[in-house]
């Protein structure tokens, strides 16, 4: 692809969410993308374009309760098949996943990109080209957003955006084009747009508007009566104030004579350059703006101190002022500094304001409220109350007309105002906190000294993180401290944007730093740490001592040393005061910059205080972590409850684990890093296996604690070894028999030879393999170790096939189930008998393979193994492909992919589609057994399964073989016999030579 989503102009693979999910190459063919958690995954990538998504957040969106354990795996497989259809730069890199923004092309953006074309005409009056870029914005919808996909996790804020986006847009355009042509061409529209969202009032209530105002009366009477029957029907409400009001002038036309009251316009200026919130923006119009219920509206906008509450309230209100003819009123009440407002005083601004003399303004505060509730009975004003402290401040200066609204801002919730809408504001994104910047920076463009505008600014390919991006991170996203760092880099344009960032890392300075004037962020916070009592202040402190992105309420009982009630009530307290965020599962977290100024706050204390509560809390860490590892196996409800534990825990774990290194805290490290280990390795997050069991291995070698730097490192082998770096899992192997050697522990011997029996297999030397195995085997016995010996036979077995010595491996097959039943280890005995059956299979003893398949089918049934259940129903397949069963063979593939997809296994699916496509080719119908074979490859590249595609391709040398197609077949098997040569693999090398001899035979 040449053209580019960077340069401006169409180009790359257009994505299509405005409807059904459909992407197109940059020809406009149309594409196939598949299943649709693949298309969901395609949409999320391209919705962050440019920036990583995790894969914890990938597998949230994909799989938002219980994901399967092979959902890494899926989304890897998810990730090769789009690379392979989209032909597009999809990256992984740091964790993330992430797709070059300029190769694609979202219709969203260029329907936001006309939409905002459009706002921009209407500002300059440009009435008629305003309309026509509506059309075009508006022409881009085929149905609502993400039609075919669940929008959850990353998904479900766009979708819902999006489709108000479209409801916002059509509302303009409405008005736009009322003024171009009228009210009669409007309400053909109308008549659609009514039909297409019937309970949507703003379009009913201009559907009457404009059959009034083109006479027809009747019309607008049956009109209005459909529409009350349907809410009263399909809602059981009547229709709102908006909509009423329309309806009774239908009733009574007569309009009132006198006067006109003045109206207030008190509102300050919106900010020129308000960023982001576009979807709470539009929400808060919606409310303000359209039908609703027939009762005050109120909103109540929350958030931490320099979120941006007051522009946001601000701007809102100048959005939906013209809902509101009888006009706005405006106060900062300044609710939780000294300089609090009386609410009696604000009654008498508002009265004068409304019309009332000074001379004549009642002098009790409950006289005042009843004639300020009479002025506004019957009259539609907003009114804006900034800074409310408390609901006692607010309540008077509600208005009692069904037709007027508060939008209030304040620092907690204000939760005992009946029928309030709470509407919290989080940090901006990245996105627009980058547009804040540079617009209050007063510099714009790609190079260093400017912030971008957007990712497409950004060099291609360049993935590293800007200087613009460092600062807004640096700042929290915080609107306040963003705007700050603007103003400082546009009063000091000497400063390049990385010299501000290096000051802004500095923790000690930061807070310094984002201060300009009159406006600090450090000051700001203040407010809300003031007004804490004694107990809540203590709790802020001593939270700061905590290095991990969230705390549990168990967590805080630890640190605080007090009951988890009396510390979920401390916790509670901050989230009042906005100084913690609450979470799901009675989980907190804190601002970037709280966190700065809390430590700043806490470093007045005691040192042994610290101490002393850091320990409670690792105290409580230990056991809870260790709790958890020691309840991991099996699959019981214990078992699956340490495992959504360790899930919700596992990124305070590990940051718990580096704080505690730190610290010099040597056993937590370790205990932590030990406790973490399984549930680590079973959902492949090796990135932190890593991280945490090095910290663990240099604790314990600080600690002179030998054994246990021992069977760390030897972990560590482990995770290489899983990861198939195999270089890498040899050194600490070797590192680790040199300890256990050190310590005389045989049983730590043995598990690293062990370990380099694997490394030996990984890198095809069998025979290495073979001896490390049997040393350890020996060492296992002597120690009486079972278990370990039981997995050392497995390993010999393995080792044994591959160098064609089959009955070495019967033999060590049939040792490792006696092993497993001994201990009576029923799961590893059903796996053991499942190599066995493997082993029969290669000896060409189908009778007694196809037996032992059968019987381990069974005993995983027993024990509700799934997965053990798809392992038997492979090898039975394969036994009944060679004994040229091949129907029952098709039968018992198609089950053993059933079993599979049911554990949401997609490698063990290809592996069942090699052996259909075996079963298919037997019975000569080559075209399905090519299909089922190309798909099986596919994912074994993909995945980069070498030893598969060699089955894989062998099985595709017999299919062409017998097609005929000659030269196919000699090109797959010499590709299979590579790759078996490099193993080496002696009994599948021979099967490949013979094969490709008799392709080569004459005749």
């Amino acid at each position: 692809m040449t053209a580019r989503r960077g340069s401006g102009v169409g180009g790359g693979v257009q994505v299509r969410i405005l409807g059904p999910v459909e992407a197109a190459d940059d020809d406009g063919v149309q594409l196939a993308l598949g299943p649709p958690k693949q298309r969901a995954l395609l949409v999320a990538l391209a919705l962050r374009a440019g920036a990583g998504i995790t894969v914890a957040e990938l597998v949230d969106t994909l799989w938002p309760v219980d994901p399967p354990a092979s959902a890494v795996k899926n989304i890897q497989l998810y990730v090769h098949r789009l690379r392979r259809l989209l032909d597009a730069e999809l990256a992984y890199r740091d964790g993330t996943y992430r797709v070059d923004a300029d190769a694609v092309e979202l219709d969203a953006d260029v329907f936001e990109a006309l939409a905002a074309q459009a706002r921009r005409a209407v500002a300059a009056g440009e009435w008629s080209r305003a309309a026509e870029l509506y059309r075009q914005a508006l022409s881009r919808w085929r149905g609502p957003a993400l039609a075919d996909v669940v929008a959850r996790g990353l998904l479900l804020g766009p979708a819902g955006a999006l489709d108000q986006a479209r409801l916002t847009a059509l509302d303009e355009f409405l008005d736009v084009e009322g003024r171009l042509r009228g009210p009669q061409a409007v309400l053909r529209l109308l008549h659609r747009l009514v039909a297409q969202y019937p309970l949507h009032e703003p379009f009913r209530e201009r559907q009457l508007r404009a059959l009034l105002a083109t006479g027809r009366r009747s019309e607008a009477l049956l009109a209005y009566e459909e529409t009350r029957e349907l809410l009263a029907t399909e809602l059981g409400v009547e229709p709102g104030p908006r909509l009423g009001t329309v309806g009774a002038a239908l009733d009574d036309p007569a309009e009132t004579d006198g006067l006109a009251p003045p109206v207030p316009a008190e509102l300050p200026a919106d900010i020129a350059d308000f960023t982001g919130r576009d979807e709470q923006v539009a929400e808060a119009c919606t409310y303000f703006g359209g039908a609703g219920p027939s009762a005050l509206r109120i909103c109540v906008v929350t958030g931490t101190a320099g979120v941006g509450k007051s522009a946001f309230a601000v701007h809102v209100a100048h959005r939906v002022r013209g809902a509101y003819p009888g006009g706005q009123l405006y106060v900062n009440l300044h609710g939780i500094s000294p300089h609090r407002v009386d609410p009696a005083d604000v009654l008498a601004q508002f009265l004068r304001a409304l019309g009332r003399p000074a001379a004549r303004l009642p002098v009790a505060i409950e006289e005042r409220v009843r004639l300020y509730r009479s002025i506004l009975a019957d009259r539609r004003v907003l009114v804006v109350l900034d800074g409310a402290g408390s609901e006692d401040q607010v309540r008077p200066l509600l208005p009692g007309g069904a037709g007027c609204a508060a939008l209030i801002t304040a620092r907690t919730p204000l939760a005992g105002l009946e029928g309030a809408r709470q509407m919290p504001l989080d940090v901006l994104d990245r996105a627009a906190a980058l547009r804040l910047l540079s617009r209050a920076a007063g510099r714009t463009g790609p190079d260093e000294h400017a912030a971008p505008a957007h990712d497409g600014d950004r060099p291609a390919g360049d993935k590293r993180e800007t200087a613009a991006e460092r600062i807004v991170e640096l700042c929290g996203r915080l609107p306040l401290a963003v705007r700050i760092a603007g103003a400082r880099l546009n009063t000091r344009p000497h400063w390049t944007l990385s010299q501000f960032a290096d000051r802004l890392a500095d923790r000690r300075r930061r807070l310094d730093e984002l201060r300009a004037g009159e406006l600090d962020v450090r000051a700001s916070f203040d407010l809300s740490y003031r007004a804490l009592d004694r107990p809540t202040r203590h709790t802020f402190h001593l939270l700061a001592l905590l290095e991990q992105p969230t705390v549990t309420t168990w967590l805080a009982a630890a640190l605080l040393r007090v009951s988890p009630v009396v510390a979920e009530d401390r916790l509670e307290a901050l989230v009042d005061a906005q100084l913690l965020q609450a979470l799901p599962n009675e989980r907190y977290t804190s601002h970037d910059l709280l966190r700065v100024y809390a430590a700043e706050t806490a470093s007045a204390m005691e040192p042994d205080t610290a101490r002393q509560a850091l320990d409670g809390a690792f105290a409580a860490w230990v056991a809870a972590a260790e709790r958890a590892a020691a309840a991991m196996s099996g699959e019981d409800a214990a078992a699956r409850a340490a495992r959504r534990w360790f899930t919700q825990e596992q990124d305070d774990l590990v940051a718990a684990v580096r704080q505690a290194h730190r610290t010099g805290r040597w056993p937590v490290t370790w205990r932590l890093a030990q406790a973490l280990t399984r549930y680590l390795e079973q959902r492949s997050r090796w990135s932190a296996w890593q991280d945490t069991h090095e910290l663990a291995v240099e604790a314990a070698h600080a600690a002179g604690e030998v054994e246990v730097e021992a069977a760390l490192t030897q972990r560590l082998g482990d995770l290489y070894r899983d990861r198939g770096r195999f270089d890498e899992a040899a050194v600490h192997f070797r590192r680790a028999l040199t300890l256990a050697e050190a310590t005389g522990s045989s049983r730590q011997r043995a598990d690293a030879l062990c370990g380099m029996g694997d490394v030996s297999w990984g890198h095809g030397d069998a025979r290495g393999a073979a001896k490390r195995y049997g040393l350890a085997l020996a060492l296992y016995e002597e120690i009486g170790e079972a278990r370990g010996a039981a997995f050392a036979l497995r390993g010999l077995s393995y080792a044994d096939r591959q160098l064609g010595r089959l009955d070495e491996a019967i033999a060590a097959g049939r040792r490792c189930v006696a092993a497993f039943q001994r201990i009576g280890d029923d799961s590893g005995e059903a796996y053991a008998r499942r190599t066995l059956g493997s082993t029969h299979l290669d000896r060409g003893e189908l009778e007694a393979a196809a037996a032992c398949f059968v019987r381990c089918f069974d005993d995983f049934a027993a024990l509700g193994d799934r997965l053990g259940q798809a392992a038997a129903l492979m090898g039975l397949g394969m036994a009944q492909v060679e004994q040229g069963r091949y129907e029952e063979a098709a039968q018992t593939y198609q089950a053993c992919r059933a079993a599979f997809a049911d554990v949401s296994d997609p490698l063990g699916e290809a592996y069942a589609r090699r052996g259909l496509g075996d079963a298919l080719t037997g019975l000569g119908r080559f075209a399905e057994a090519e299909a089922e074979l190309g798909a099986a490859l596919d994912v074994f590249e993909a995945l980069g399964d070498v030893r598969w595609q060699g089955y894989a391709l062998l099985s595709l040398g017999r299919l062409e073989h017998l097609r005929p197609a000659p030269d196919r077949a000699r090109d797959v098997l010499r590709q299979a016999l590579t790759i078996f040569e490099a193993m080496p693999a002696p009994l599948w090398t021979a099967r490949a030579r013979a094969l490709l001899d008799s392709v080569d035979a004459p005749g």
